[in-house]
């Protein structure tokens, strides 16, 4: 090889180099644009809802009652309630409460959310929704959850054969298993998963955090 042919190659080989780091420095930086699920960001008739009524912010929860985490993160969100930034996020941000039951690994989180929807349909969803959680580990293991559910059923005095019936209907059934399918489209992929304003977000790790998300979403 001449020296005239060596220098072009090294010319060559420095100039490529140059070339893959710049590109890569360009497209580290940059990161995967985050997708926006227009879907959500709408309520749906059978979409449980609290905190503001306007139905414009949406912060969406996928959610097994069944799951720990999720039992950790409901006590987190009960949390937002008499400071000055909770009173803003409770008059502007819209709660919605999807169903997402890990069939696999809790044998009761589909018959609780069937449950929750036979009280939703006599007015109490959110209060079945609240026993769930904070009696979680009286009723994750057992074997025979639906009398345990018809216990708190009678305890918000519901009307129980009402309930019982509903609790087996197709129509709690086709709710419930809608929430898991649209979860999925969503790329649910565990419990619990939150969106804002139709964007997946990272599970704050405490109810400072929650509140600081939250907030940004109204801006």
């Amino acid at each position: 090889m001449n020296r005239n042919t060596l220098l072009v190659t090294t010319l060559s080989i420095i100039g490529m180099m140059v070339f893959l780091v710049a590109a890569y420095m360009f497209t580290s930086g940059s990161g995967p644009a985050e997708t926006e699920y227009q879907e959500l960001k709408s309520v749906r008739k059978s979409d449980h809802t609290k905190w503001s009524k306007n139905n414009k912010i949406l912060f969406i929860e996928y959610s097994d009652f069944q799951c720990p985490a999720c039992g950790v993160y409901y006590n987190l969100i009960k949390n937002i309630s008499d400071d000055a930034d909770s009173k803003k996020i409770l008059q502007n941000v819209t709660l919605v409460y999807r169903h997402f039951p890990l069939d696999s690994a809790h044998k009761n989180a589909r018959s609780a959310a069937h449950a929750a929807e036979a009280a939703g349909l006599q007015g109490k969803f959110f209060e079945f929704h609240d026993l769930l959680f904070e009696k979680q580990p009286e009723w994750s293991e057992t074997d025979k959850p639906e009398e345990i559910f018809t216990g708190y059923a009678k305890s918000l005095k519901l009307d129980l054969e009402k309930f019982k019936t509903d609790m087996n209907s197709k129509t709690v059934k086709d709710i419930v298993q809608a929430d898991l399918v649209s979860g999925r489209d969503f790329d649910v992929q565990g419990t619990p998963t939150f969106f804002l304003n139709g964007k997946k977000i990272d599970n704050p790790p405490s109810i400072e955090e929650l509140k600081k998300v939250l907030l940004e979403g109204i801006k």
